[in-house]
């Protein structure tokens, strides 16, 4: 009897690990299963069953890790995807499905970054992605659109030209050519412009009480006929919507304002000071004082500045400003991941 139950607990204990194997194999052919149906986020939970099962080998180890990042890639949590891309490298390194997957995902992340103006995040995951794969073009093209949005334009040309060489998509290279002409132009444009002339008398910009009681700007106010106005750094700010009159709490100092574009924050109250930094579209900004149409703001990090108002609208008007568009907005790499 003894000898018969020893048998029996023999057979359970040599049994266990294979139904175990069994059982990360089958979640791992319903992952697959499931993606194919699109059900992204229940393909994922069977690819997790499989990867936690502990009796993959590594081979298939790394497949699974691979095919869990697409999914996670589809749904667009490109942070889990590329986290899952890094360990099925570290498995089989320099896999040629999972090298590309990688570099897409990280394209993909870093365009997502860039158009919530998180440009150093963006330049990162891009330098990464070119440097995975360094002869596609679609990462050169996208660090190329991001140097124009940050006004580096001979880093974007040298990017461009890159993507073309390496077979970008025409019309898109088209496209990015164009708009940096128009940057090249416009930094020209600033650099050339004539300085303005002295600024008029004090008397002559004293303010005058009218019929109410309120105070309005007197003569002089704003930039002469002629007078060059502020060039903003990119194309985004070339046409800046029409805002609505300033109402007198706004213009007041102290008010909160925002800029309408990416444009220069100069030292001085004209285009002859020099540029001390740039102000994000949509960066919020306190206004401290206002002398021939340019604010004197404050940035967050206590750094005061002069921008002209024309780039600017009070917070209280935020309903009628547009979000920051970067030019790979609503675009998708045209690659496609690859399962293993």
């Amino acid at each position: 009897m003894r000898s018969t139950v020893r048998i029996l607990a023999l057979l359970l204990a040599l049994l266990v690990p294979v139904a175990l194997r069994a059982e990360g194999l089958e979640a791992a052919e319903k992952g697959e299963r499931l993606y194919r149906e699109k059900r992204y986020e229940a393909a994922i939970e069977a690819y997790t069953r499989a990867i936690v099962s502990g009796e993959l080998d590594p081979a298939t180890l790394a497949i699974v890790y691979n095919n869990r990042g697409v999914a996670y890639n589809a749904i667009g949590d490109y942070d889990r995807a590329i986290a899952d891309y890094q360990e099925a490298l570290g498995l089989e390194p320099g896999d040629e499905i999972t090298v590309r997957n990688l570099r897409i995902a990280l394209t993909r992340r870093a365009v997502a970054a860039a158009n919530a103006g998180k440009y150093e995040e963006a330049l990162e995951d891009l330098g990464k992605a070119i440097e995975l794969e360094p002869s596609h073009p679609l990462a050169w093209l996208r660090r190329a659109q991001v140097y124009m949005e940050l006004g580096q334009l001979e880093r974007a040309r040298h990017d461009l030209e890159e993507a073309r060489r390496r077979g970008a998509d025409p019309r898109e290279v088209a496209e990015a050519t164009r708009r940096l002409a128009v940057l090249e132009e416009a930094a020209k444009r600033a650099l050339l412009a004539p300085p303005p002339p002295p600024a008029p008398e004090l008397a002559a910009r004293a303010t005058r009480t009218g019929a109410g009681g309120d105070e309005t700007a007197g003569p002089g106010e704003g930039p002469p006929e002629g007078r060059a106005e502020e060039t903003p750094t990119t194309a985004a700010s070339a046409a800046p919507a029409a805002g609505a009159g300033e109402t007198p709490q706004a213009a007041s100092a102290g008010a909160r304002w925002r800029a309408r574009a990416h444009v220069n924050a100069r030292k001085g109250p004209g285009n002859r000071f020099p540029v001390l930094r740039v102000a994000r579209k949509g960066e919020e900004l306190l206004v401290v004082g206002e002398e021939r149409g340019w604010k004197r703001v404050r940035f967050a990090d206590g750094t005061e500045a002069w921008i002209y108002r024309k780039w600017l609208e009070p917070v209280e008007e935020a309903g009628t400003a547009g979000s920051a568009d970067v030019p790979s907005a609503g675009r998708r790499e045209t690659s496609r991941e690859d399962r293993r």
